[in-house]
């Protein structure tokens, strides 16, 4: 399951079915720039934070910036997935 939402602050996912620690490592390649997907650096520029939390089921992904769902779910779906 790959479910997000906008927030005040950013976007929120829940993502299932793949390792917490798997996520944190992708997402940390895409922050460090040198991740193998197809990352928008003009993207990545606009946010400010990312915080990848476990959670009974998945795995709980908060992005914190001056982004929404709509630009990044196409981003996230073709790195993390």
């Amino acid at each position: 399951m790959f479910k997000m939402n906008n927030t005040d602050t950013g976007v929120k996912a829940f993502i299932t079915g793949f390792k917490t620690q798997e996520l944190s490592a992708k997402i940390q390649e895409c922050k460090d720039g040198e991740c193998s997907c197809n990352c928008d650096p003009q993207i990545m520029q606009k946010i400010t934070n990312i915080e990848v939390t476990s959670e009974n089921e998945g795995t709980n992904i908060v992005i914190t910036g001056d982004v929404d769902s709509k630009e990044l779910e196409p981003l996230m779906r073709g790195c993390l997935l």
